[in-house]
């Protein structure tokens, strides 16, 4: 087994095939410790929180030889989305890495962040940096779609008086003082119910098609949120349904992308 890269406790199987009709397979266990001429805890430097907030993470490293540990920062890949701070806790022995998020708006990033060290079997430390950045009023997901179902399967729902429905979340990062003013589609095509999951956290809202608003073909709207917060007053969520038809040699018409059917796919519910 390669360990480059590994440190600490590894339990790694093999598996193999034989043609021993009472043994046909047989799995091969591998169990060990690595010693890593330096320790890292933890390995990688996740910053996630939401906009405004103060995310760091402290990386610990450690020298487990006897010759006295020297490390210096080389490099920082993404200086404009973290800052990288290392000191020296125990002389010659451990060190801290401090990496800080500079972005003060939503999205995610990735970089690395590089250490050299006088170790001659370490000569470079890389650590892999990852950012998520949460708006304070986020919407999961942010476009919705209910697949495609044929016009055959959309009149046995209707007959059965059957619903489908999906659900969009609405999330306070900060705070606990969450209101849904109003939620509707913008061309009504669907109807939307709210509950509340995490009072004033965490709202839910229920998705579901007016069976006789829809059109076969593609059946496009937006989902309008509108809440209490002066940060994100509107929320828009896109949301898609498609109809197709099957003539009798059982071919679609007009379209050439995948086939979702079956409770897999579609939630459905009992009126």
């Amino acid at each position: 087994m390669r360990t480059e890269g590994y440190q600490g406790h590894l339990h790694k199987t093999a598996r193999v095939f034989t043609n021993d009709p009472k043994n046909a397979e047989v799995i091969i266990g591998l169990k060990g410790e690595v010693l890593a001429p330096i320790s890292l805890n933890p390995k990688y430097a996740r910053l996630t929180g939401s906009m405004g907030d103060k995310i760091e993470e402290v990386v610990h490293l450690r020298g487990e030889k006897e010759e006295p540990l020297i490390i210096k920062l080389a490099s920082v890949s993404i200086p404009d989305k973290v800052e990288a701070q290392l000191k020296e806790i125990e002389k010659g022995r451990s060190y801290e890495l401090k990496v800080k998020n500079k972005v003060q708006t939503q999205g995610t990033y990735l970089g690395l962040v590089k250490l050299t060290t006088n170790y001659p079997k370490k000569p470079e430390i890389v650590i892999l940096v990852s950012g998520n950045i949460r708006p304070l009023v986020e919407v999961r997901p942010r476009a919705l779609s209910f697949g495609l179902i044929s016009e055959a399967q959309l009149q046995q729902l209707k007959k059965n008086g059957r619903s489908i429905k999906r659900s969009v979340k609405v999330i306070l990062n900060k705070g606990n003082d969450l209101k849904i003013k109003k939620a509707e589609s913008e061309k009504l095509l669907f109807k939307v119910a709210t509950k509340e999951v995490k009072p004033g956290q965490m709202v839910e809202l229920l998705i579901e098609p007016i069976w006789e608003k829809l059109k076969t073909g593609p059946n496009a709207d937006r989902l309008k949120i509108h809440t209490n917060q002066t940060q994100a007053e509107l929320l828009m969520v896109a949301i898609s349904f498609e109809i197709f038809q099957v003539d009798e040699d059982g071919d679609m018409h007009e379209y050439d992308g995948d086939f979702l059917d079956g409770e897999d796919e579609l939630i459905f519910n009992e009126d």
